[in-house]
């Protein structure tokens, strides 16, 4: 189910209490084509109920900023994390938004396709 970025974080809730306990898994991808592209990120989330065995996939598209679902789901936190590192997403009220892999100083999200390494100050390749 595609869902609007606004309505994310009450459409997980409802689910949650619908017995949607378990976040089995948090994707990010970036739909952006070219670098003058305005930022355009597809992001999946997979829930399951054990109770019923049923999973649900939300998608949402968002340009650089969301809400955090770490206060429904705890293993989130890490995943936010993750695509805030690597793809440069937001998560408004998170916890603990900080680079999760790359050093303090990295320029850039690696995973994003304007990424381009020779950029980079630091020098180093992934």
């Amino acid at each position: 189910m595609q869902i609007e970025s606004t309505k994310l974080f009450k459409t997980l809730e409802g689910l949650k209490k619908g017995g949607f306990i378990s976040l089995i898994s948090f994707v990010a991808e970036d739909l952006s084509q070219n670098p003058t592209e305005e930022d355009k990120f597809l992001l999946t989330y997979t829930l399951y109920n054990p109770v019923t065995k049923a999973f649900e996939v939300i998608e949402t598209v968002v340009n650089s900023e969301i809400q955090s679902i770490s206060s429904l789901y705890k293993s989130a936190n890490y995943d936010e994390r993750e695509i805030y590192d690597l793809f440069g997403i937001k998560f408004k009220n998170h916890p603990n938004l900080k680079r999760l892999f790359l050093e303090k100083d990295f320029e850039g999200h690696p995973l994003r396709n304007n990424y381009n390494t020779a950029e980079t100050k630091t020098g180093r390749a992934l």
